[in-house]
């Protein structure tokens, strides 16, 4: 054997054994991404359910699932993934129910740090919050008023540069475009969502 044949050869071999390290490493995350979900639903006292749709020669839909309550409000969180043709969409949403509701609706838009448009602008008052993230809102002074250090201490640790929060007569609903890929994204809105569901309008 030539001296090019056996680089050759150690070429191939070095690259089967890149691609060898990388589907460990993809097998590694997914099951890592995929015990997030029962690992939460035993922090937290929820059911994890996971339903699988369809299959790869038509279209495919995974849909996650925590319901339970926590700290006395009743949650339930809805993730959902799917694949038709090429186009791949997720979402994940986070419901509530506040334990003070009120007829009231609005919806409020969370952004880390102060980019963006200003229309709708809703200062809270705390210069350190206000700094650190962005609210926005069809009723600044609803979503004011839901704004007390255990609501605003929360947000502060929800991992997502963006999320949007309705209220619809005391329903919560948080969202994102997007799947949880860290036990963070996954924990932090439901403590968001616990401490929403302590907080009163009025």
């Amino acid at each position: 054997m030539s001296t090019y044949e056996l680089l050759q050869w150690l070429g191939l071999g070095a690259g089967a054994l890149v691609l060898v390290a990388i589907v460990a490493g993809a097998i590694k995350l997914s099951r890592a991404t995929d015990a997030i979900w029962p690992n939460c639903a035993t922090r937290y006292g929820l059911t994890f359910d996971q339903q699988n749709e369809g299959n790869a020669l038509t279209s495919q839909r995974s849909v996650k699932s925590l319901t339970g309550a926590v700290q006395n409000v009743p949650l339930r969180v809805i993730s959902t993934w799917s694949m038709v043709g090429n186009t791949r969409t997720t979402s994940t949403a986070f419901y509530a129910r506040s334990l003070y509701p009120a007829p009231h609706r609005f919806s409020l838009q969370i952004t880390r740090g102060a980019g963006g448009p200003q229309y709708h602008l809703v200062p809270t008052g705390d210069p350190n919050f206000d700094r650190m993230i962005s609210l926005r809102s069809d009723s600044p002074a609803l979503t004011r008023a839901l704004m007390n250090s255990a609501v605003q201490a929360a947000l502060l640790k929800l991992p997502m540069n963006q999320i949007g929060l309705s209220y619809d007569n005391g329903e919560l609903c948080l969202s994102y475009g997007g799947q949880p890929l860290k036990p963070a994204e996954l924990e932090a809105p439901i403590d968001a969502l616990v401490a929403l569901g302590h907080s009163r309008l009025a």
